[in-house]
């Protein structure tokens, strides 16, 4: 389960951290939360606002509003994040 969870972690930070030298990058980010989300054991709470962030940030991204995507779907991913590293 660790490797499971690192292996997620890993692939998540990776992405976060290539993702400015990408263009319109916010459906691979949605991407990697929604992997996440399933492949780790997170509690309810977080599971809620991880997910509020990543459709926050999928609907800045349809209406155009990029900064904004790319923000709210970061913050998603930290989120996600710092849960597994306890």
């Amino acid at each position: 389960m660790f490797r499971i969870k690192t292996a997620c972690a890993t692939a998540l930070l990776a992405a976060a951290l290539s993702a400015p030298a990408m263009a319109s990058h916010c459906p691979m980010d949605a991407k990697a939360i929604e992997t996440g989300l399933a492949n780790m054991e997170v509690s309810d709470d977080t599971r809620s606002k991880v997910m509020q962030l990543h459709d926050e940030g999928m609907a800045a991204h349809n209406a155009g509003n990029h900064s904004e995507a790319e923000h709210k779907l970061a913050e998603a991913m930290r989120m996600l994040l710092n849960s597994t590293a306890m």
